[in-house]
């Protein structure tokens, strides 16, 4: 206790900058649900946005959105597919501007041929079926580069100069069932029957990386795309997180007053739908990456300002005849959703004024939100918990805390020379692809050291450095791993876990009891 209040004074003049840094760029923070508008329309829940370049060489750019989270493996009729009637759009700036220069869509299409209804001649398969893996269903998408001027983006996607399709009818990974699912629909090994007497063809799966890796199509850029179900590879104890800040003892330097721990992830064992593309750098910077190589502090012409989104059409009608989705869309296409630093929505922006952040454009973040930002929530709500007094921070540090916090807009940019005002500066990852991509210098999967490891535990960092006063204090590790490995090349996430052995469930007996004991 003593060491962390000896630290409070001498991270003060720092902690400002530091803090939105480790909340909003965080390896294992991100927004599942976070907004009322989104409980609504999970198509439209982006939950993560990864952005990173090609370690050493930087000549790839990686980009990857997760969605529609929280699946459990074994759950629905028809598992977890893609949605129709979305574009899902990576957003790429340069320089000092967050406008779109590129715009990298991905939109879905399932389709399933109708039939006549059932008789007793009939064969298996079709949609008389009740689960979609029989149905013959397909489910494809397609992958556009639009290439953005100064126009309304409708303007630029009707012009055949800016707008190239870089793959379509492309299939989508299929979702990892289990074992029969395994041979009998993809084929995967001899499927021995139940008189068989052998329990093989129920038990062993064979849905593993290298039938994954068949999905990895390659588009006409040079460039990689797949998507999916995959693992959903956020980590936190965020059961503790939304009880109301319910840390435990560990994850608060031991104070008696914290419950016990240990911190579990509440993420474990879910799958999320994921879009994974490789962009060839020379796409971005076809003259070459300026000083690729070095890092220069007081330059933004190596800088990429990347976020997601989620549109779709304003009106949806009910539509008997869509066996899809149900629905029918008309009207202008209009954002429903978005995502870049993660916790930026979830941690920092009020409740009243989520559903605006995922309605609106991050060039106008700077107006909409800069209170949420210089006058943190989370340090007024840790003081009325006790956790101030509790690890000995004076209350001139915790006015400190509270803000204003006019350094942190330093964090967000990389300290590069960037404007402070709408259009420059707002929720969006900041890349220079000059150099090897590290946290806060754009967000990368894994690469931590060990393979289900991330490069940081910045919700540690983010914690101690709020509570403690010093990003090393080491409390708030909470569960620093994934339940599974990262993979180390393309497409980086970790392969979805199986519906039938894996995922959550149980045999109820005992019953749980109403009030848990502690």
């Amino acid at each position: 206790m003593t060491s962390i209040r000896k630290n409070v004074q001498r991270w003060i003049p720092s902690i400002a900058v530091i803090a939105l840094v480790t909340m909003s760029i965080a390896a294992q923070a991100s927004s599942h649900r976070e907004a009322l508008a989104v409980l609504n329309e999970p198509c439209a829940d982006n939950t993560d946005t990864y952005a990173w370049v090609e370690p050493a060489t930087h000549d790839k750019l990686y980009l990857i959105m997760n969605f529609n989270p929280l699946h459990e493996p074994g759950q629905g009729n028809q598992g977890l597919r893609a949605c129709n009637g979305y574009r899902y759009q990576f957003h790429i700036g340069m320089g000092t501007s967050i406008a779109d220069k590129f715009v990298y869509r991905v939109e879905f299409k399932n389709t399933l041929n109708p039939e006549a209804a059932p008789s007793p001649s009939d064969p298996l398969g079709g949609g008389n079926e009740l689960l979609w893996q029989l149905t013959g269903g397909t489910e494809t998408m397609k992958v556009t580069r639009i290439v953005r001027s100064n126009r309304p983006i409708q303007l630029d996607e009707i012009d055949p100069t800016r707008t190239t399709v870089l793959g379509d009818s492309i299939p989508v990974l299929p979702n990892n069932h289990g074992p029969q699912t395994d041979r009998l629909v993809y084929g995967l090994g001899a499927f021995h029957g139940y008189d068989s007497g052998d329990p093989s063809s129920r038990e062993v799966g064979l849905y593993d990386q290298n039938f994954v890796d068949t999905f990895i199509r390659t588009l006409s850029n040079g460039g990689r795309v797949i998507a999916g179900q995959f693992d959903d590879p956020y980590q936190l104890d965020e059961k503790g997180i939304f009880d109301l800040v319910n840390l435990n003892r560990d994850d608060l330097g031991g104070i008696p007053g914290a419950r016990r721990p240990p911190g579990k992830d509440v993420f474990t064992g879910f799958n999320v739908f994921s879009i994974a593309i490789e962009i060839p750098i020379s796409e971005i910077f076809p003259d070459g990456i300026p000083h690729n190589g070095t890092s220069t502090a007081n330059t933004t012409d190596s800088l990429l300002r990347v976020h997601s989104t989620i549109n779709r059409q304003r009106v949806q009608s009910v539509d008997v005849n869509n066996v899809i989705t149900g629905y029918k869309g008309s009207g202008d296409w209009v954002q429903v959703g978005r995502n870049a630093l993660p916790l930026f929505n979830a941690g920092l922006v009020g409740t009243q004024r989520q559903t605006l952040y995922l309605r609106s454009s991050p060039d106008r973040d700077v107006t909409n939100f800069g209170a949420d930002i210089l006058y943190p929530v989370l340090v007024r709500d840790a003081e009325a918990l006790g956790i101030y007094r509790a690890l000995g921070v004076p209350p001139a540090t915790v006015s400190v805390l509270k803000g204003p916090r006019l350094d942190i807009i330093t964090a967000i940019n990389l300290g590069r020379p960037i404007p402070v005002a709408d259009g420059s500066t707002g929720d969006v990852l900041t890349l220079d692809a000059a150099i090897d991509s590290r946290f806060p210098n754009g967000r990368r999967l894994g690469g931590g050291t060990a393979p289900n490891r991330n490069q940081v535990n910045v919700n540690s960092v983010l914690i101690s450095l709020i509570v403690a006063g010093n990003p090393a204090a080491g409390l708030a590790k909470g569960v620093e791993v994934n339940d599974k490995d990262y993979l180390d090349r393309f497409p980086f996430l970790a392969p979805a876990h199986q519906g039938l052995l894996q995922g959550h469930g149980g045999i109820n007996v005992p019953t749980e009891p109403d009030i848990p004991a502690p």
